[in-house]
Order: C-alpha cells, then sequence, then structure tokens
C-alpha cells in the first residue's frame, strides 16, 4: 500500500513482483486535462525518499524533469519495473534486469534518452562484440549482443508508442552476422565409454538417462517423481530447475534455486515415451535413492521431489551438474 506523505510530497510504496521502492508525485497536467505525475525506482524506501526529493525540488525550481531530460539508464529502469516486468515470464525478466543493469547502464546509460542516436548504439555494440565481458576478456557472443538488441528494441518501440521519442535510433543499426558452427557430437565409442563410467559416479544415472531423452540440463534436473510413470514407460516434462535472482532483502545470497513451472518453448512442455531397459535402471536407482532417504531421515529435502538431486535431496545446480 502506497504510504501517504503531506500534500505535495507525493507518495512512496513496494512494489510486490519486483521487490523495488517506488515514488511518484504530480507535476502538472496534460493536453486533454489528465493529470502528468513523475515517477523513480530504488532499492530501499529512503533511497526513493531522497531521489523523489530531488526531484521535486528541481521540478518547483524549474528544471526540466520530463521524459525528455531524462537519461537512458533511468528511462529503462522507469520501462521495466513500471511496465515490462508485468509482460514477462519470471526467467526472463531476470534476464532483462540483468542486461540493463550490466551492459546497457554502464555504458550507455547517461546518454540523454531523447538524444540517444543509432551511432551512440553502433558504436555500443562494437564494443560489446570486442570487449563486453564483464571478466574484460574478450567480447560477447553473437546470442548475447542480439538479447541486448532486443531488451534496447522493446524499450524504444515502447517509447514509440508513447511519443516519448520521434524517430527510431534502431532504424541504421544492424547486429552483425553469426557464422553457423558445425554441431560436435559423441562418436558410439565415446558414447559407450561415458555409459560405461556411469555407474561409478552419483550423477551416473542422470547422464545415462540425458544420453537417451535428450532433455535440456534444466528439465532433468527439475524432472520429479510424480511425473514418471513406471507403468507406460513415460515421463511428463513440464518445468525446469534454475537459478533466479533472490528479490528476498534478508538474504544471504543474491540467487536461488528453484522451479520455473515454463519450459523454454510451448512445445517444450511434453510427455516422452522412454525404452523400458533404461526405466528399469531407473526403478533401481530409486530403491537406492529410498535407502538414502532414510539413511538421512529429516535431513534429506524430501518435500522436493527430485529425481536427480544432490545427495541430500536438494537441487542440483545445472552448473555444477
Amino acid at each position: 500500500m502506497a504510504k501517504r506523505r503531506s500534500n505535495g510530497e507525493g507518495c512512496i510504496y513496494k512494489d510486490s513482483r519486483s521487490g523495488k521502492w517506488k515514488g511518484k508525485f504530480e507535476i502538472g497536467y496534460n493536453a486533454k486535462g489528465d493529470r502528468k505525475f513523475k515517477s523513480c525506482t530504488g532499492n530501499s524506501e529512503r533511497e526513493v525518499r531522497l531521489l523523489l526529493k530531488d526531484l521535486m525540488e528541481k521540478h518547483h525550481a524549474g528544471i526540466d524533469i520530463s521524459s525528455k531530460s531524462i537519461k537512458v539508464g533511468e528511462y529503462f529502469d522507469k520501462w521495466f519495473y513500471d511496465s515490462a516486468i508485468y509482460g514477462l515470464r519470471e526467467s526472463t525478466s531476470q534476464s532483462y534486469e540483468m542486461i540493463i543493469r550490466r551492459h546497457i547502464k554502464p555504458h550507455i546509460g547517461n546518454i540523454t534518452f531523447a538524444n540517444l542516436n543509432g551511432d551512440d548504439i553502433k558504436e555500443f555494440y562494437k564494443f560489446l562484440y570486442k570487449h563486453g565481458r564483464l571478466n574484460g576478456k574478450g567480447g560477447l557472443s553473437y546470442k548475447t549482443v542480439k538479447n541486448i538488441h532486443l531488451v534496447i528494441s522493446s524499450c524504444i518501440n515502447f517509447a514509440l508508442k508513447r511519443g516519448e521519442l520521434i524517430r527510431n535510433p534502431l532504424s541504421t543499426v544492424k547486429l552483425m552476422r553469426e557464422s553457423k558452427k558445425e554441431v560436435e557430437v559423441f562418436t558410439r565409442d565415446e558414447q559407450e565409454k561415458i555409459i560405461t563410467e556411469c555407474k561409478n559416479h552419483y550423477y551416473g544415472m542422470a547422464i545415462k538417462f540425458d544420453f537417451y531423452t535428450g532433455l535440456r540440463a534444466g528439465e532433468l534436473l527439475g524432472l520429479t517423481w510424480d511425473c514418471v510413470n513406471f507403468d507406460k514407460n513415460t515421463i511428463r516434462v513440464n518445468k525446469q530447475v534454475q537459478r533466479n535472482k533472490n528479490f528476498s532483502g534478508h538474504a544471504e545470497t543474491k540467487t536461488v534455486l528453484g522451479f520455473v513451472y515454463n519450459t523454454k518453448t510451448k512445445n517444450s512442455n511434453r510427455l516422452i515415451n522412454v525404452m523400458p531397459p533404461l526405466m528399469n535402471d531407473l526403478l533401481e536407482y530409486k530403491l537406492q535413492q529410498d535407502t538414502l532417504k532414510q539413511k538421512l531421515g529429516k535431513d534429506y529435502h524430501t518435500k522436493l521431489n527430485l529425481v536427480f538431486p544432490r545427495q541430500d535431496g536438494y537441487f542440483t545446480d545445472t552448473g555444477t551438474f
């Protein structure tokens, strides 16, 4: 709920979806007679209170604080937290937030949004291709730059529709074409060697199961026993495990592992037929897992019901796997 303040001081509230604090105050009326507001976003109530105070002081002093004077970084933040985040999947919204915070704001964030032009964006992309990695060791992949371009394009199209930009700075910008790479696969001999070694490794059954089902890592590690049908020799893929941004201000880690109940594409939510011999191996694996559960007792994360968890039943990170 928005916190009521004295007349003319605007309001401050915490957004339940993003976890961000927001503030706004009235700056006048548009041509139709509707009230116009100026808003700001921050990580804490105190930060927003100070931002709001600064904006109000500038407004009362006659300084232009409309979208014509707003910086690129400010506009992208406002667009993301006030509009875009509500139409995105959780995993996609985290990707957008990271792109804005790590790439857009540090490099073109201080340019006045209304003055952003094609040359600015071309130079930005050129930098990303050559030096864009955060560790300073080389450039970003074509796909990553394409993802950044998608975020920029989405925000600019939003501004064009609202009349806050009169020209599209992307109209003269083209992305580099990625040369197609030949897909490398294991030879049959390599596959046999890996599967033979699986019996000696804790994640051996997971690796073997992946060889014969082709699941993505997140899908494999997000598979739960209620989605396994031993009678019909099928599995249902309807979720994945993913490391998500932790919006809780009390947690020690910036990200947490959890289920995402939407797979990569619409067709990714599917039923897979599994060879009976592999399902027999999976049933034997389940009996071994049940023995481990009894041994660990309350220290085992039984509620997650994962097929391929860590030894304590908790999520396995895809990077670790």
